[in-house]
């Protein structure tokens, strides 16, 4: 049964994010007779578009799937907005296309631009043109007005003898087109009672009996917006009681309430509703091709007092779900013997197992129900406890479905009652999906990116001789609940990424964005939506952070960082300020330093190239009162400012073991006594002295008289890391973080040094496990963040990108994109 929702979502979802199409009266008496989906083209151009900007077809763009439609060539070539795409099937497991529009005389000329060959063909009084562009070649024809194209010669010649002896259209596929919408950019028209060939082709290592005779003729309009893919239409039907649709004839659709169980782990459910059981058995026996009278009636009486029949897909095994009028008069119509206790609830054995296969197939197959338990109105039965007990945690610890945002988001257009409400997690649809594709295809699909993308929903509600359908596939948009983080935004580059990404002040909208550099030394600016704003290409690598200034003093801040050869200072819009940029004969080898001493904005930006230090103020001229010029050895490290009580120390790290620490003038204020054998770890203030770690692993604490005192950390490896603030103390080695003296064991990974974040008066830890792309956020006590770890590849940034009180993280994803998380 699970299969057969993930083959409706799958076929219904993913044809829709196929193509492109529209309405013409005429159109449809051209179409191949022995077509199994139409893709009405409503307007090509938008359809086009809003497929590009699609956020789940522009991730995965390299699939085959949606790489046929971009390579269909005819599409590229006519210049007709409006058109029907349609597919027959050839063989067992593949399909031709034919396309219909109005004749575009341009079609058939040479056009050297797109290095077009065209051949003709002659065949029965007619020309067929074999049409070759961009390495693929399609077959058209001209009848009267019309274009016929496509991929098969054959289905070329098949629609000039139809022509000539025309066939009369299926009437269901005739009603569908016709109800079709000339509102939306395109719409799918599927065969129903074809969908069983059309799965099977789509996913040969499985076979679908169930999918035989689903429904008749289906017409979905398909709406393609960024974040989201939807239908809605009509399934029509001229011997009803025959199809799976057909067992809710007469019958009135009640409130689905399975999600109210259905735990938050599990792979999905599907949820039937009626007002009438006697009319539910009758339509049943139709479908079991017997008469009423053999199908065992000793639960009508229960099935009489049940609004929802649902199944609910565990991870192993799935279980029956009877939502009562009365949850009580129904365990006494049961009478169960009480097997077993768990957490307060009785669970009961019940003794004809296979009685519910037999009553409710095709609905309920291959179940048998050993144990149920009653909770509130609903009775679950399970072919082991082991579900039920898992069923009963989930509900007792309230992380069911129905209480998730993602679900409420995701149904919140849909009805509230339906005759059947399918719904499965993306992730359970991507592994059917990958298990039954052809080989070739497997790893591409393993490989889908549906980070973001949670369930699809599939809702049919029978009314009359036709049933209205609607799903959506969506993109989780929906606020987290309290003490929960949840991804806000992603954004993915042309290139992969060079750094790590930083977040930047707005002074336009009082949050923050996102910069970030790619391989090609593109600088992005990037908004807390996702959404680019810019990109400018710059001469390297930038060093460091990017820092920021407000150069006039006016709230309007811009960007300042350098290359190895250049200090940049760029605003808002992405163009550079004057007088920069500021290009340096000699390599810089640290990132710039920025300084401002009283936060009062007068700025000093401390430039180092190897031994020398060149300080500048923010419009770019040399700082003449700073007389420090440089060292004896190479500067390691980018110049400090530490502020003790009300004065200003300045300090520089040497590769001989040197470090001068300065006043603001460039004058020695400290004289350090010893060597140093510095770390790669900065300087900090800790204790009200200058601390930082050695080579050897040791907590270093230079005072302002220039003693120095040590204490063995035994920090060792090459990503142990230290990080300050004058109260607390953060380090990391091997796999131990240690948070104000609190020691947290993490498992064996490679990671980045720890972060601290002060904000709002809240210390925040982060530490990254690039291994295996794990996010972990601390506080200050070393507890773990409720929904930690998160998914994510580098160091983060940290603040508060919009206006809302909850802060924000960017983070590296994949090699290519980055990603905003929401702490709620």
């Amino acid at each position: 049964m699970m299969k057969r929702i993930i083959s409706i979502l799958l076929i219904f979802i993913a044809i829709s994010c196929d193509t492109t199409p529209k309405k013409s009266n005429s159109l449809i008496e051209y179409i191949p007779r022995d077509a199994q989906v139409i893709i009405k083209i409503n307007n090509l151009d938008k359809s086009s578009s809003s497929l590009r900007d699609n956020h789940f077809i522009k991730t995965n763009s390299q699939l085959a799937f949606i790489q046929y439609f971009k390579k269909l060539s005819i599409l590229d070539q006519t210049h007709k907005n409006q058109g029907l795409l349609c597919f027959s099937p050839r063989g067992k497991n593949d399909f031709e296309y034919t396309y219909v529009s109005k004749f575009d005389p341009k079609l058939i000329e040479q056009d050297s631009i797109h290095k077009k060959d065209i051949k003709t063909i002659n065949y029965d009084e007619h020309v067929i043109y074999e049409i070759t562009t961009g390495g693929d070649n399609f077959y058209a024809t001209r009848q009267d007005s019309i274009l016929i194209a496509s991929s098969s010669q054959l289905l070329i010649e098949n629609a000039i003898r139809i022509q000539a002896n025309p066939l009369p259209i299926d009437s269901d596929l005739e009603k569908v087109y016709n109800v079709s919408g000339t509102d939306n950019n395109l719409s799918v028209l599927i065969n129903g009672k074809k969908l069983k060939s059309l799965h099977n082709s789509l996913l040969p290592k499985t076979t679908l009996e169930d999918l035989g005779n689903f429904s008749g003729w289906t017409s979905l309009d398909a709406t393609i917006e960024q974040n989201a893919i939807k239908f809605d239409g009509i399934a029509v039907e001229k011997d009803s009681l025959s199809s799976t649709i057909g067992i809710f004839d007469n019958t009135i659709p009640q409130t689905n309430q399975l999600s109210k169980i259905t735990p938050t782990g599990a792979k999905g459910f599907i949820s039937y509703t009626y007002d009438d059981f006697l009319t539910l058995k009758n339509n049943l026996s139709r479908a079991q091709d017997r008469d009423v009278e053999d199908i065992p009636n000793q639960l009508d009486e229960v099935f009489a007092g049940i609004s929802e029949i649902g199944l609910i897909f565990l991870e192993k095994e799935k279980v029956l779900v009877l939502n009562a009028i009365d949850g009580a008069s129904t365990a006494e119509e049961l009478n169960g013997e009480k097997a077993d206790t768990y957490r307060n609830i009785s669970i009961f054995r019940y003794s004809d197992a296979g009685i519910f296969s037999q009553v409710l197939h095709p609905l309920v197959q291959d179940f048998e129900g050993k144990f149920y338990f009653v909770k509130d109105d609903f009775v679950v039965f399970g072919s082991s406890m082991s579900a039920l007990r898992d069923i009963i945690a989930n509900v007792l610890n309230q992380t069911l479905l129905n209480q998730q945002g993602y679900y409420s988001s995701a149904v919140n257009g849909l009805s509230n009652e339906a005759s059947i409400l399918a719904v499965s997690t993306i992730k359970n649809i991507k592994e059917y999906v990958s298990t039954n594709a052809k080989e070739d295809y497997q790893k591409e699909l393993d490989d889908v990116k549906d980070k973001g993308y949670e369930i699809g929903a599939l809702q049919i509600i029978k009314e009359n001789d036709f049933a209205h359908i609607h799903g959506i596939l969506q993109k989780n948009a929906a606020k987290g609940s309290a003490t929960s983080v949840s991804q806000a935004a992603s954004t993915t580059l042309e290139n992969k990424i060079l750094n790590t990404p930083v977040l930047v002040k707005n002074h336009r909208s009082k949050g923050m964005d996102a910069t970030i550099q790619d391989i090609d030394n593109n600088l992005y600016l990037i908004s807390d939506k996702g959404s680019i704003f810019w990109k400018k290409q710059i001469d390297g690598e930038i060093l460091g952070e990017i820092q920021q200034i407000d150069i006039y003093k006016n709230g309007r801040y811009q960007l300042l960082f350098n290359t190895a050869n250049t200090l940049y200072l760029v605003d808002r819009d992405g163009n550079d300020v004057a007088p920069y940029p500021k290009k340096f004969d000699t390599p810089i080898t640290q990132p710039l330093s920025l300084f401002d001493y009283d936060k009062s904005k007068r700025y000093r930006i401390v430039i180092t190239q190897g031994n020398q230090v060149k300080m500048f103020n923010a419009e770019g001229d040399v700082v003449t009162g700073f007389g420090f010029k440089g060292t004896e050895t190479d500067i390691i490290l980018p110049p400090k400012h530490i502020r003790i009580g009300t004065k200003d120390y300045l300090l520089f790290a040497e590769k001989n073991g040197t470090l001068s620490i300065l006043d603001r003038l460039g004058r020695p204020r400290v004289t350090v006594k010893d060597k140093v054998d510095f770390s790669q770890n900065q300087w900090y203030q800790y204790q009200d002295k200058f601390t930082s770690t050695t080579k050897d692993g040791k907590l270093i604490q230079i005072l302002t008289d220039g003693s120095a005192v040590t204490q063995n950390l035994k920090l060792t490896g090459e990503n142990s890391g230290m990080v300050a603030t004058n109260k607390t103390l953060v380090t990391f080695s091997e796999n131990k973080l240690s948070i104000k003296g609190r020691t947290i064991e993490l498992e064996y990974g490679v990671y980045t040094k720890p972060q601290l974040f002060y904000i709002n008066n809240k210390i925040y830890v982060t530490i990254t496990d690039t291994q295996a792309k794990k996010v972990f956020l601390y506080d200050s006590n070393a507890e773990l963040l409720p929904n930690f770890p998160v998914y994510g590849n580098s160091v983060i940034s940290m603040g508060n990108m919009d206006k809302d009180p909850n802060l924000e993280f960017v983070v590296q994803g994949e090699d290519n994109s980055i990603l905003i998380y929401q702490i709620n």
